[in-house]
Parts: C-alpha cells; sequence; structure tokens
C-alpha cells in the first residue's frame, strides 16, 4: 500500500474535493479511441485494441475513483494499492488535462508552468480549480516518488 499525506493544508483539500470529483466525472466527455495508425484495415485488430484500451480506461478510473471516495481523501491523505498506482496516475492525468482544456482557460501556459501570476486576480472558479490541478499534480508527485 502507498500511502503519504499531501502538503497542502487539509482545508484547501476538502474545498477542491468535489472540484475532483466534478471534473473526474466530466472527463471522459469528448474522449475517443482511435487507433494511432491510419488505414489499419484489420478490424480484429482494431476491435480487440478498443477493446483492451477501454477496459484499461475502466480500470483506471475506476482506482482514481476508489481513491477519491477514501474518506481519508478529503484529509489530505492519500492511500492506494501499490498495484493500482500506475492507473491512479494516468487517471490523474486525464482529470489535469481535463481541468488544464475546460476550466483554466483564463491562464496561458507560461503561468502554469511558472507559477508567474496574481491568483487574486483570476475569477473565483479558475482559482478553485487551479488549486485542484496543483492537488492532483502532488498526488502525482508523491505517487511517482513513492514508486521510485
Amino acid at each position: 500500500m502507498i500511502e503519504f499525506n499531501l502538503r497542502v493544508d487539509s482545508r484547501v483539500t476538502r474545498a477542491v474535493a468535489p472540484v475532483i470529483l466534478q471534473a473526474f466525472e466530466h472527463s471522459r466527455e469528448g474522449v475517443t479511441l482511435e487507433y494511432p495508425l491510419e488505414g489499419e484495415g484489420d478490424q480484429d485488430l482494431l476491435s480487440s485494441w478498443q477493446n483492451d484500451l477501454q477496459e484499461d480506461c475502466k480500470n483506471d478510473r475506476a482506482s482514481f475513483q476508489a481513491m477519491l471516495q477514501n474518506h481519508k481523501f478529503q484529509h489530505g491523505y492519500i492511500e492506494v494499492a501499490h498495484e493500482h498506482a500506475d492507473q491512479v496516475l494516468r487517471s490523474a492525468t486525464e482529470v489535469r488535462m481535463y481541468i488544464r482544456g475546460n476550466q483554466l482557460t483564463e491562464f496561458s501556459d507560461e503561468e502554469l508552468e511558472s507559477g508567474n501570476f496574481s491568483l487574486g486576480k483570476k475569477s473565483p472558479s479558475s482559482q478553485t480549480f487551479y488549486l485542484a490541478y496543483l492537488v492532483l499534480a502532488e498526488i502525482q508527485e508523491g505517487l511517482i516518488q513513492q514508486l521510485g
């Protein structure tokens, strides 16, 4: 079992937990699973690839959801079965990409990379989603550190 505390105050975690859950629920919208090589004519291969990928995504999301639904999560405590760490990492990436593309549009890439901006000048919604984005990044960093 991988276990660690987030460095952010648990009040922040409690505030953004519902936002992360909301983003998680919406993150699959508009996602399509396309075979990476154009013109592949083998329908059995395409079908098998798509079915396997859908199953992998389902498992990733189930592991991430289990972490979110753990009552300790809202208090900044992360608990993930070691065998589910990669799945949680992938799903956290999916949710962060959703947040970046849909909720942090008033941030430039430079601002997100450098942190050089005034959070107070952003809209309240963007502030909350930015904090959720950071909490997810910290979860990913913690898992990677524990796996390393």
